[in-house]
């Protein structure tokens, strides 16, 4: 099992879109991969945990993969999470 700390780029968080998109990301990957926040841990498998969360702009998460592509997982989920808006583009991040 491999760990990453990240801070969360999303102007709005980890809403109900950006949940959505990490869960299809999390699920291209055979690794079991979860976020840790101070409220609890959540399988990015499963969206309504992970909105449960309630993972705000800024704050700071640890993603966890285990599994044989557990480095590429994080890699990929970590750099959208972290993706801030696009200046020029509020409704596009820059990844």
């Amino acid at each position: 099992m491999i760990r990453l700390s990240l801070r969360i780029g999303h102007p709005a968080g980890i809403h109900a879109r950006i949940a959505a998109r990490a869960v299809l990301r999390a699920s291209r990957f055979s690794s079991s991969v979860f976020i840790r926040t101070s409220r609890g841990t959540a399988s990015l498998t499963r969206l309504a945990d992970l909105l449960g969360l309630d993972v705000n702009h800024g704050e700071t998460v640890e993603l966890l993969a285990d599994g044989p592509d557990e480095a590429e997982a994080l890699t990929d989920i970590g750099a959208f999470l972290r993706a801030e808006p696009d200046p020029t583009n509020p409704r596009r991040t820059l990844t």
